[in-house]
């Protein structure tokens, strides 16, 4: 448990739970984000399987017994499970699951293929092999820059266990809870991305960008919002320009995924 910087009672209620279950093991911290909680978490892990879970969220009880039993048999690195949203209410939606892969999590992530960090199971030894680790420089998308990261080294990866083994509870209040601020944390993520990526992946992440252009324009036609105008960022030029150039494509996927989400489901 990665105390980051709490104001509450949390680090004695946790220390408590220690106390009886030696399992449990506080880890406190200054206030820095998601990524460096979950890097110092990683730093600190005993175990041969990694599994992420943010406090407000949830995982099945039988997630871990399904996933470790696959992973076993395969040999995997990695098995994920779909997910359910929950509102304030208490109501879940079962969310539409894919199949990942490197192409799907560098264009298609945030568009019908992102899944929640808390689905995923990792094998300890492919973290620590592969020197993986968060970006703690941006805050925003830590969860989309890992798992860019995952893939890129070519792990094995079992496929999709399509039952709802992480709920994600939607959060009006979080990073993630209103378009504004999606669009905001998805521009900031992409110019920060756009000084690291090199070879085939560039390519990949100016279609993404162009496609992140179409839904800014989009949302801009509807909602006319000087709030969703501000949220675009500079990019260097040369990506503004293969993004542009790029856009022609792009439209058809932008427009798949609209049909996709608001007019088949």
């Amino acid at each position: 448990m990665v105390d980051d910087g709490s104001t509450d009672n949390t680090a004695e209620v946790v220390s408590n739970i220690s106390l009886r279950e030696p399992r449990v093991r506080l880890l406190q911290k200054a206030n820095g984000g998601s990524a460096s909680a979950r890097d110092m978490g990683l730093q600190q892990a005993q175990g041969e399987y990694i599994q992420f879970l943010d406090a407000d969220d949830i995982i099945a009880p039988e997630k871990l017994e399904s996933q470790i039993e696959r992973m076993e048999r395969e040999g995997a690195d990695i098995s994920y499970t779909a997910f359910c949203s929950e509102n304030r209410q208490g109501e879940r939606t079962k969310l539409r699951a894919v199949q990942l892969n490197a192409y799907n999590i560098y264009v298609l992530w945030g568009l019908g293929a992102s899944v929640p960090i808390h689905s995923f199971l990792y094998r300890t030894e492919f973290i620590r092999r592969n020197a993986l680790a968060f970006q703690s420089a941006c805050r925003f998308r830590e969860d989309w820059g890992w798992h860019m990261k995952c893939f890129d080294v070519h792990p094995t990866v079992s496929a999709l266990l399509d039952y709802c083994g992480a709920i994600y509870k939607q959060n009006e209040n979080g990073k993630t809870g209103s378009y504004i601020r999606m669009q905001e944390g998805n521009f900031t993520f992409m110019a920060h991305m756009t000084k690291q990526l090199k070879g085939w992946n560039t390519i990949r992440w100016a279609f993404r960008i162009s496609e992140e252009l179409w839904i800014w324009l989009l949302r801009m036609l509807k909602y006319r919002s000087t709030q969703i105008a501000k949220t675009i960022v500079i990019l260097p030029v040369v990506w503004t320009i293969g993004s542009f150039l790029l856009m022609p494509i792009s439209f058809w996927w932008i427009l798949i995924y609209f049909i996709k989400t608001y007019i088949a489901e």
